[in-house]
């Protein structure tokens, strides 16, 4: 584990441990048609993902969150993602993320670092990233807004930035849809990671709607439909020069529990 994560992690768990009240805990299984990161497809097949947050509340706003992400691969044919073949049934990236939240009078504010691993995939190295977002508490036509970067402290050193917007909307009791958009800009070094292009751009523009069922007080069905496309012409061109889709479409199913 890195310093800044060993240093962070440490500060966090000291803190935690004046706390009496057990943690909150939500967790998700969900399969999704592909895996598509950053408007890249890194498997053009079926996936399973689970993820996890254990959050506990410090008092006076602040509360500690630690995310846990996984994503496997469901088929040995990658397609058209990036992934190499053959990976069927093998795990094949990793996220841990202890992240800061504070509630304020306008908003939310969090704070995090991202550490991501690729395992059984030759070639594909760890990388950790510094994440900062906010969550306005105000509404734009019943639309909120909410803002997130993320700077890569090892591979490229580079920003990549997220403007979104979202709205939660209940269709009758025990039913609700989720609807958000959103809007990212890579700088040079993150499209040259990310695109294999030499000039920053607009990157993934991504629409995502999710159906609800919450079937008891803590169980949560979902079904999800997402589309992304690349904005700028450059960083969309580099990807189909080097055979990648700039466009992808996918569907999921989920279930999560909340404790």
């Amino acid at each position: 584990m890195h310093r800044s994560q060993t240093a962070l992690l440490l500060l966090l768990f000291s803190a935690c441990t004046t706390v009496s009240e057990p943690p909150s805990v939500y967790s998700e299984v969900r399969v999704h048609s592909q895996h598509v990161f950053r408007g890249v497809s890194q498997t053009d097949g079926k996936v399973i993902q689970a993820l996890s947050h254990w959050t506990v509340d410090l008092g006076e706003g602040q509360r500690f969150r630690l995310g846990t992400f996984l994503n496997a691969d469901g088929t040995n044919d990658s397609g058209d993602g990036i992934f190499p073949d053959g990976n069927g049934g093998q795990i094949t990236r990793v996220e841990f993320e202890p992240t800061w939240i504070w509630d304020l009078a306008d908003g939310t504010l969090s704070a995090g670092i991202v550490n991501r691993s690729h395992p059984n995939l030759a070639g594909y190295g760890d990388t950790s990233e510094a994440v900062l977002e906010w969550e306005s508490a105000s509404r734009i036509f019943a639309l909120q807004p909410r803002f997130k970067v993320y700077y890569d402290l090892e591979d490229g050193d580079g920003l990549y930035t997220l403007l979104g917007v979202g709205r939660s909307r209940e269709l009758k009791p025990g039913w609700s849809l989720d609807t958000s958009f959103t809007l990212a800009y890579a700088d040079r070094d993150q499209a040259t990671v990310l695109y294999q292009a030499d000039e920053a751009g607009f990157a993934d523009l991504t629409a995502q709607a999710v159906l609800h069922w919450k079937k008891t007080s803590n169980l949560d069905i979902s079904g999800t439909f997402a589309a992304s496309t690349i904005v700028s012409n450059h960083l969309a061109d580099s990807l189909k020069a080097n055979g990648r889709d700039d466009a992808n479409a996918w569907l999921g199913l989920g279930m999560s529990w909340t404790f």
